[in-house]
């Protein structure tokens, strides 16, 4: 039954067995043939006289990687390409470390050293978590604060992957996250954007990030719908053996029936509440990742440089504003597993925004050339006037960003050095960008639109 299984579901997602989508680093895999055809990509875990065990590995474009151990007889087999020691070393440690169940975060966070720490107005209010790469200082749970630096950590190490560190002495990033909106207000004030629309902010002259979130007021909330949810359903269910003393056969079922809707209905609120909170966490966390992608670009890989200093050589400076606010907008939504970002896939929500605003519903997108020139305060919303700009600008700079790194492939190669020198060395930014990408803008603009058409 396994066998069979195994086989349907390997038909099932026959296109999954080709190349890996843009996005994701190629696995080495054993490949396993199968006399009928189905074929498998994966990892042989035992060979015997009367078959083998095989864990198939399944990367799905935006899901998590998902694996599948089965045996196949010795007679079902065609034929098998194996991985050298070296590759299945390095698989089976991709495959320790993924976890699906979510105990290794858990032990992860168990093993996080927190102390007690100052907080704005609040002497030791916060707990405070220390890293290589940041410090992290929260108001939040313990729950919350240790989920926090985990993530943290991880996503780190996948960005130091995707992008290898080029400063070995980079500062820590101080992440302050405040859990209610008095406290982001209250750090915000010294930088004068007390009014920031924006729900987190990195601050490159201090090199910390700011975050703010209501998870304070919603666990308040949730805390208080249990426990009323709590107290009804025990008193349903007083209510029902009291039913059980004064009714018999069919009347007692009436009356249980009844029961039975209420129970239900206090469980869909409970489970719609806990949604909410689940829904407000995962915001905060791709707020996390967006912010840190922005410290960990300007702190140890491209870090601003004067003119001057570009041009004697002593770097690239930093990706411009456009660039760095759509790949932390990529990131916001992209997979952590095994050390590795998988951002393999757009963000459905944007995407569709996207593809209205090229249909005149909405938008429309800022034109290629203004938003190479963009600057940060483009990004800052003060009032609603700014928010509906702002929101333009980063949908904007989310879809040329995606198309240059996932399509194009340009991010980190040698020409996209040379475009960084041209820029931040003095050049201009729109020639230096059709140097990049070999076409003048009005025909890379016609691509771009085109391809974000297509995009699935």
């Amino acid at each position: 039954m396994r066998r069979t299984f195994a086989t349907v579901f390997c038909a099932l997602i026959v296109g999954a067995a080709g190349a890996q989508p843009a996005g994701q680093s190629n696995w080495p895999l054993d490949e396993l043939t199968l006399k009928n055809g189905a074929k498998f990509q994966g990892l042989l875990l035992t060979e015997g006289p009367d078959g083998i065990e095989f864990r198939s590995v399944y990367r799905y474009t935006g899901r998590p990687t998902v694996t599948l151990t089965s045996f196949f007889g010795k007679n079902e087999i065609a034929g098998m390409k194996k991985l050298s020691d070296k590759d299945r070393e390095a698989l089976k440690a991709k495959l320790a470390d993924l976890d699906p169940s979510g105990e290794g975060e858990r032990k992860r966070m168990e093993s996080l050293e927190l102390v007690a720490a100052d907080w704005p107005g609040k002497p030791r209010g916060a707990r405070r978590y220390e890293s290589d790469h940041f410090v992290l200082l929260c108001t939040g749970s313990e729950e919350l604060t240790r989920r926090s630096a985990a993530r943290l950590e991880q996503v780190y190490t996948a960005f130091a992957r995707f992008l290898p560190p080029t400063v070995k002495t980079g500062r820590q990033t101080v992440l302050m996250l405040a859990t209610d909106d008095a406290e982001y207000r209250t750090l915000l004030g010294p930088l004068g954007r007390d009014k920031l629309l924006n729900p987190a902010v990195y601050d490159a002259t201090n090199n910390q990030i700011l975050c703010g979130s209501e998870l304070t007021r919603l666990g308040t909330e949730l805390q208080s719908a249990r426990l009323h949810n709590g107290q009804q359903i025990e008193s349903l269910y007083r209510y029902a053996e009291g039913l059980k003393k004064l009714y018999k056969g069919e009347e007692l079922e009436r009356y249980l029936r009844t029961v039975a809707t209420e129970r239900a209905r206090v469980f869909r609120a409970e489970v719609n509440n806990g949604a909410k909170f689940t829904e407000a966490t995962v915001r905060l966390f791709a707020l996390l990742y967006h912010e840190a992608f922005h410290a960990y670009a300007a702190t140890f890989v491209y870090p601003p440089l004067k003119p001057d200093a570009v041009r004697a050589g002593e770097g690239t400076g930093e990706l411009p504003r456009w660039l760095n606010e759509g790949l932390a907008q990529a990131f916001e939504t992209a997979i952590v597993e095994a050390g590795e970002l998988r951002a393999d896939h757009p963000d459905k929500e944007r995407l569709q925004r996207a593809k209205d605003w090229l249909k005149g519903k909405g938008g429309p997108l800022v034109p290629l050339g203004d938003l190479l020139v963009t600057g940060r305060d483009t990004f800052l919303a003060m009032h609603a006037d700014q928010k509906a700009a702002s929101d333009r600008a980063y949908l904007s700079s989310w879809a040329l960003a995606h198309y240059l790194t996932f399509d194009r492939r340009l991010i980190g190669t040698e020409a996209f050095r040379k475009y960084l020198i041209a820029v931040n060395g003095g050049g201009d930014p729109k020639k230096s960008f059709a140097a990049l990408v070999g076409k003048e803008l009005p025909a890379f603009e016609k691509d771009w639109h085109e391809y974000l058409t297509r995009l699935k």
